[in-house]
C-alpha cells in the first residue's frame, strides 16, 4: 500500500516537473475566432483611421525624402516613434551606407537658335553631376548603336546636348471619371514605362556591353548633357537614376542627364532634324552637389512579438525614401502609412499573432531596393523563417489582388484565408509576378514576397513628378489598403506552418488549354503568370 501511494506520489511530481519544462503553446486559432478577428481589424481600421493625418505629416512637414538626405532621417526618427506610441516592439533604425549623397541644385535652359531665348523646362536624373558653369551647344540626335558607327560624331559633340530616343508616344489625359480601364496613359512609343522602360543612369541599360565605351566618348568629346524625353503629358517632369557602385562611387557619370518636358523634348527633335546648315543651340546651366561618402542611411523596424513561434515573421513593409521633385506621397508616403496603421490597430486589437509581424519601412529603394537588399543581408539567419513580406508601393487606388509570383501552391491558401477582404474589394488572388519594389529582395533568396496589386493609372501619371502632392491621396482607398494589409499579415502569422516556397505549376489537366492559346479577354490570369512592373523600377 504505502509502495504505491509512493509511486503514485513520484508519477505525480514527475509528471508536473515535465509540464513545468515544456512551454505551454498558443491555443490554435479556430475558424470562428479567426473571423471574428477579421472583422474586428476592418471594423477598427475604419472607425477612425489615422492614415490621413499621418500622410500630411509625412507630406507636407517632412516633405521629399530623397536617400541620404536629412529628411529622410528626420522621417525615421518619426516614424519610429510612431511605432512606438502604437505599442510595437523592439523599435530600432537599423543602419547601412550609400557611397555618396546628391543634392538636386537648379537649371536653366533656354533655346538661342533659332532666336528667340524661348525657355525650356528640365529636371536632372538623381546623382547626375552639374555643368560646371554656363554652356552653349548644339542639339545632336544621336544614332549611333555600336562602336563602328562613332567615327562620325569624332570631333563634333563639343557642349552638345546629345537627343538618343524620337519622342514618346504620350496619350492625353481623359476626363476624370473615366473608368479606368478606359484611360490611355502614355509613357513610352507602346505606352509603356516613362523612362523607356525603367532604365537606370540616364536611360543606359547597364547590361550592353557597349554603354560604358559610349559614356567614355561622350567624355572624351566633351558633351554637356544627354537629354531625356520625360514621356508624360502636359509638362509633367519626372526623375530617376541613382549611384555608381560603391567601387566606383568616386567616378559619378561625368555628363549630366536631364529629363525634358515632353513637349520641350519633342520640339527639340523636330528643331534638330532639320536639314544643314540648320541649327538648334541651347544655353544651359545645372548646379548639382555631390555628398562625399560613405553615407549612412537607415530602414525603421519594430514588431509584435509572436505569442507561439517568435522566431518565426511575417515582414510587412513599404518604402520610406521618395524622389525630390514634389512630396513623395504617393509613391511612397501612401504604403508607408498604411504599414503604420496596419501596426496601430493590430496592437490596439490586442491579439497576439503565433508569430512575429515585423514592420519595416525600408529605404533607398528608388536607387534599386537598396533599403531591402540591407535588411535581407542583415538577417540573413531569419530568411529561413520568413513566412511571407509583403509590401504596398503603388498609389493611392484599392488594392484589387495580391499576385503570389508563381506561386501555385499558395493559391488554395490565400483564397481561404483572405476570404473576409472580397467584400472590401480584394478580388483577384493570382500567380501573377509584379517586379520593382522592395519584395524582390526577399524574393530573390527564396522568401515568399509579394506586392499588393492596385490600379496603377493614375499613379504613372502622377508619380515621380512635381505632382506627387498629398492631394492625390483618397482617403477611403487607403482605409482599404490598411484592411488587406492587417488581415493579410494576421491570418498569415496564425497559419499552422509557414508557407510554402515552391513555385512549381501542378502539371495541367488534359482538358485544359495551353496559357499561350487563351484569348487577352480570358478569365484566370493566374495560368498566364504575367509579370507587372513598377514603373521607373
Amino acid at each position: 500500500m504505502h509502495r504505491c501511494r509512493a509511486a503514485i506520489v513520484l508519477g505525480l511530481l514527475f509528471a508536473i516537473a515535465s509540464f513545468a519544462e515544456t512551454p505551454n503553446p498558443a491555443p490554435a486559432v479556430s475558424d470562428a475566432d479567426a473571423k471574428s478577428l477579421d472583422k474586428k481589424i476592418m471594423v477598427e481600421i475604419k472607425t477612425k483611421p489615422e492614415i490621413i493625418p499621418n500622410l500630411a505629416y509625412l507630406s507636407d512637414i517632412i516633405g521629399p525624402r530623397l536617400t541620404g538626405s536629412a529628411a529622410l532621417k528626420k522621417a525615421n526618427d518619426w516614424t519610429a516613434e510612431k511605432m512606438k506610441s502604437y505599442g510595437l516592439e523592439n523599435v530600432h533604425l537599423e543602419p547601412y551606407e550609400i557611397p555618396v549623397g546628391w543634392e538636386r541644385g537648379t537649371i536653366s535652359a533656354k533655346i538661342i537658335e533659332p532666336e528667340g531665348g524661348r525657355p525650356l523646362l528640365m529636371a536632372s536624373a538623381g546623382w547626375s553631376p552639374g555643368t560646371k558653369g554656363k554652356v552653349e551647344g548644339d542639339v545632336v540626335i544621336f544614332k549611333a548603336t555600336k562602336r563602328e558607327e562613332l567615327a562620325q560624331y569624332k570631333g563634333k559633340l563639343k557642349n552638345a546636348l546629345i537627343l538618343r530616343r524620337e519622342p514618346s508616344y504620350v496619350a492625353p489625359i481623359v476626363a476624370v471619371g473615366t473608368p479606368a480601364g478606359d484611360r490611355p496613359m502614355g509613357g513610352g512609343p507602346m505606352g509603356g514605362g516613362p523612362m523607356g522602360g525603367g532604365r537606370r543612369g540616364g536611360g543606359f541599360d547597364p547590361q550592353n556591353p557597349f554603354v560604358q565605351e559610349l559614356r567614355d566618348f561622350f567624355k572624351a568629346e566633351g558633351v554637356a548633357a544627354m537629354l531625356q524625353d520625360s514621356a508624360k503629358p502636359q509638362g509633367l517632369l519626372v526623375t530617376t537614376g541613382s549611384w555608381r557602385g560603391r567601387e566606383r562611387a568616386a567616378e559619378q557619370e561625368a555628363i549630366p542627364t536631364l529629363y525634358v518636358a515632353h513637349e520641350h523634348y519633342a520640339l527639340l527633335y523636330r528643331l534638330a532634324s532639320r536639314p544643314a546648315p540648320a541649327k538648334t543651340r541651347v544655353e544651359l546651366e545645372v548646379t548639382n552637389k555631390f555628398i562625399p561618402g560613405p553615407i549612412t542611411v537607415y530602414n525603421t523596424v519594430g514588431e509584435i512579438k509572436g505569442s507561439e513561434k517568435p522566431d518565426e515573421f511575417v515582414v510587412v513593409g513599404a518604402h520610406l525614401d521618395s524622389w525630390d521633385l514634389a512630396q513623395g506621397t504617393t509613391d511612397n508616403g501612401t504604403g508607408s502609412c498604411i504599414t503604420l496603421e496596419t501596426a496601430r490597430v493590430l496592437a490596439k486589437c490586442g491579439v497576439k499573432p503565433k508569430r512575429t509581424i515585423r514592420f519595416v519601412l525600408f529605404t533607398g529603394e528608388e536607387q534599386g531596393l537598396h533599403g531591402s537588399r540591407a535588411y535581407v543581408e542583415r538577417h540573413k539567419d531569419e530568411m529561413p523563417k520568413v513566412s511571407m513580406a509583403l509590401v504596398h508601393d503603388t498609389g493611392t487606388a484599392i488594392v484589387h489582388g495580391i499576385g503570389l509570383q508563381g506561386r501555385d501552391v499558395l493559391k488554395p491558401i490565400f483564397e481561404k484565408e483572405l476570404e473576409a477582404l472580397k467584400e472590401v474589394g480584394l478580388k483577384d488572388i493570382s500567380v501573377r509576378s509584379m517586379q520593382g519594389t522592395d519584395h524582390q529582395s526577399f524574393e530573390r533568396v527564396g522568401v515568399p514576397g509579394f506586392a499588393c496589386q492596385q490600379d496603377m493609372t493614375d499613379y504613372r501619371l502622377t508619380h515621380h513628378t512635381q505632382t506627387d502632392t498629398l492631394d492625390k491621396a483618397n482617403e477611403a482607398n487607403l482605409v482599404q489598403g490598411a484592411q488587406v494589409m492587417a488581415v493579410a499579415a494576421m491570418r498569415v502569422a496564425n497559419l499552422p506552418t509557414l508557407l510554402p516556397r515552391e513555385k512549381k505549376a501542378p502539371a495541367p489537366r488534359t482538358e485544359e488549354k495551353k496559357p499561350e492559346e487563351k484569348k487577352p479577354d480570358e478569365k484566370k490570369p493566374e495560368e498566364k503568370k504575367p509579370v507587372e512592373k513598377k514603373p521607373n523600377s
